[in-house]
């Protein structure tokens, strides 16, 4: 009975140990603007989303990422990061403009932010907590990322 005992601790021991090495921290998002503003993650929660106007996910979700943006009510920040490849400024300035979207952009010109988030395609949803802890990552735009916004709001779906 003490070994059965003994094996079960220690299997939750290295559950917890497992779910707490795979929650990732990063440092802090450091960043201008497209329209030359200051942006930082530190200390606040944060929605990125990493895209390109080339990926039609990304462009089919943007709406949706404006809507995001409006809902916020200040307990959460909404920052687009344009990964930069196969972009221009200007481009992306453009398909911003035409469409109205309002919310903070950043152009990663040379994909440190891309790299330091460990961003492998596009479109990529993370949300991160006031300490840089990744709360939620997923490719689209999933009903458990609304959930979590919608919880840091206090709205009900």
């Amino acid at each position: 009975m003490e070994t059965i005992m003994k094996t079960f601790l220690t299997g939750i021991v290295l559950l917890a140990l497992s779910a707490t090495a795979s929650a990732k921290s990063y440092p802090p998002l450091q960043a201008r603007t497209l329209a030359d503003q200051p942006v930082s993650s530190s200390g606040k929660v944060t929605y990125l989303k990493f895209w390109a106007t080339w990926c039609a996910y990304c462009v089919e979700e943007m709406p949706l990422l404006q809507q995001a943006f409006e809902n916020r009510q200040e307990s959460y920040q909404v920052i687009a990061v344009n990964v930069g490849f196969n972009q221009t400024v200007e481009g992306v300035k453009t398909y911003l403009n035409r469409y109205g979207y309002q919310f903070p952009t950043v152009f990663d010109a040379t994909g440190s932010i891309t790299r330091q988030y460990r961003v492998t395609g596009t479109p990529q949803h993370i949300l991160l907590d006031a300490s840089g802890k990744e709360i939620y990552r997923s490719a689209l735009l999933t009903d458990e990322l609304r959930q979590h916004l919608a919880t840091l709001t206090g709205d009900k779906l």
